[in-house]
């Protein structure tokens, strides 16, 4: 670790916090646990009100601790990613846990990796509050990370389907700054939006099959779904503007599309029925292929019904 090593370290480690004192302690014991020992890590507290100060203060100088006013988590990122001294990032949220291996398995792929390939990720294992492995996720997750093993994390397909776990990755720092690190505006998918502009600057990823690399904790405190389809529709909004500046119109067009869908199913979910409608149009015009999709069908007519209810 940095605190042994004169020279910069090869990886920063970014943990961001907020009043997670109960549960901060696993997540840096799996940093510091890790074979691989080339980091330094950084402890963002995001204005904790709880003891997380006090509990962090027995690791005396094996980390490095700030605290800052409480600006979210993104905020707390971009914080660490300011003092970062490594070649590479890992993020840990402060709830998670990683594998003793985690660091080790992926180092060597960025290392060996061509420029353009600047983030390697993985498989997550979801676990209850005590650690323990929650059964029934398995055939869920395979389901989700069908892209990335079969190599296709693109733009187009990532609008359609993020696959990406924040405490899963290692990312040249270089890639980070260039895309000027995360949107502190949008709140809950603001990791979404990050992945969306590295792939946007024509950066690959590397996807790392099974084992997994993390253990997710599953508990009270995770994003609810009404948080994350407002940040949708932030990151959405934003993306489509984004998306015009691409030079191929094939590119453009299928990203409108993709966009048009995510906003009218956003808006769908959070009950703005006739804002719905109008991203389905739209996504309509733009191609008549939208027919093919169920959600179209169910959720124009099903809008028309919830609306008249409400009424």
């Amino acid at each position: 670790m940095s605190g042994t090593n004169l020279s910069s370290p090869k990886i920063s480690v970014i943990i961001p916090t907020y009043n997670r004192s109960h549960l901060i302690k696993d997540a840096i014991e799996s940093v510091l646990n890790q074979t691989y020992q080339d980091f330094e890590l950084i402890i963002i507290d995001d204005g904790s009100t709880d003891n997380t100060k006090e509990v962090l203060a027995e690791y005396g100088e094996r980390l490095q601790y700030i605290y800052q006013e409480n600006q979210g988590r993104s905020a707390a990122r971009n914080h660490g990613l300011n003092l970062a001294k490594g070649e590479y990032i890992a993020f840990l949220d402060s709830d998670d846990v990683w594998f003793p291996d985690k660091l080790a398995r992926q180092v060597p792929i960025l290392k060996s990796a061509p420029d353009n390939v600047v983030l390697v990720h993985g498989y997550k294992c979801i676990v209850d509050k005590n650690l323990q492995a929650i059964p029934g996720w398995e055939l869920k997750l395979r389901n989700l990370y069908t892209l990335a093993e079969r190599g296709e994390e693109n733009y187009e397909n990532y609008l359609y389907s993020n696959c990406i776990f924040t405490s899963t990755i290692l990312v040249r720092k270089a890639a980070i700054m260039e895309v000027d690190g995360y949107d502190t505006s949008i709140k809950s998918m603001e990791d979404l939006d990050f992945y969306l502009r590295l792939l946007l600057h024509g950066y690959n990823f590397y996807f790392v099959s099974e084992p997994p690399l993390i253990k997710y904790r599953w508990h009270g405190y995770n994003t609810d779904e009404l948080s994350s389809d407002r940040s949708y529709l932030q990151v959405y909004e934003k993306h489509l503007n984004e998306c015009l500046k691409l030079g191929n119109l094939d590119r453009i067009d299928k990203a409108k599309s993709l966009l048009y869908q995510g906003l009218a199913q956003a808006h769908y979910r959070l009950g703005n029925y006739s804002q719905s409608r109008n991203y389905w149009q739209r996504a309509l015009i733009n191609s008549w292929e939208i027919v093919l999709n169920v959600s179209f069908w169910r959720q124009s007519f099903g809008s028309w019904i919830r609306q008249f209810f409400l009424f």
